[in-house]
């Protein structure tokens, strides 16, 4: 198990789309979160106005997020921030790039 300040776990995912594509992505989270606790919220934040969220579920310990939009050449960070029901919260980064395709 994760032990940090404040119970915030900061882990990396990298990943690529296209500008015109509209793509689902998934974080495991099955490594922080523990045997019978669940997912109660999820939250993604993305770092510019120019990548969209289109929307966003929980899945067991699997979120999921459909991204769209971006700039070609440009990366961009988004956080998915989740709670669980025994009121910890874990933080991942997600970088993406926008090349074309």
């Amino acid at each position: 198990m994760v032990q940090s300040p404040y119970n915030v776990a900061l882990q990396t995912v990298d990943a690529t789309k296209s500008v015109g594509a509209t793509l689902d992505y998934s974080i495991d989270w099955s490594a922080l979160v523990g045997a019978g606790e669940n997912i109660t919220g999820s939250t993604w934040t993305a770092s510019s106005a120019d990548i969209t969220i289109v929307s966003n579920t929980i899945s067991g310990t699997t979120t999921d997020v459909f991204i769209s939009g971006g700039r070609n050449g440009y990366f961009y960070d988004l956080l998915n921030t989740i709670v669980t029901d025994e009121a910890r919260t874990f933080v991942r980064l997600f970088s993406i790039g926008v090349q074309p395709k």
